[in-house]
């Protein structure tokens, strides 16, 4: 009898990192991201009011305090001003790069809030209802009209 709850249990401890493995693995894979294509896919999917323009690289380092040392690229695109709509998406160059960028993005937020409260406070919704994910080595950031289309959107392009 005792024999047969040993192999019981040990069936079952290796069912068990069977599954754990299959699970990390799943979690852990390589995603690769065309910044510009999942971009160009956010535009195209009507969620927006305002028209976005995509903006240099030297005014979106400007604006987040992104160094060359965190961010190997990125595309960014904004409103004219009379929206708080923007997309942002980087590939870091190290994962350890993570905490440090998403607490820049969180600190420019917080300035974007501030600024539109005292002319366009209907526009604070927006960026508190933002789109902010990683993914892999990516960080997303949108603010826009449908953050479920959008959440979709990067969901069905990382399968």
């Amino acid at each position: 009898m005792n024999k047969k709850i040993f192999i019981f249990i040990v069936i079952a401890l290796i069912v068990i990192v069977g599954v754990g493995i299959i699970f990390l693995n799943k979690n852990n894979k390589n995603i690769q991201i065309n910044t510009k294509d999942l971009a160009s896919k956010i535009i195209e999917a009507g969620v927006f009011e305002d028209e976005l323009v995509e903006v240099n690289s030297e005014m979106i380092m400007s604006d987040y305090n992104f160094t060359a040392d965190e961010v190997e690229e990125f595309v960014s695109y904004q409103g004219s001003g009379a929206t708080s709509e923007e997309i942002v998406i980087l590939k870091l160059k190290e994962k350890s790069n993570l905490n440090n960028i998403k607490n820049k993005i969180e600190d420019r937020l917080e300035e974007r809030k501030e600024a539109f409260e005292s002319y366009l406070p209907e526009e604070v919704g927006k960026i508190d209802n933002k789109v902010f994910r990683a993914e892999g080595n990516y960080v997303i950031l949108c603010i826009s009209n449908d953050t479920n289309k959008v959440n979709t959107l990067i969901n069905d392009y990382v399968k």
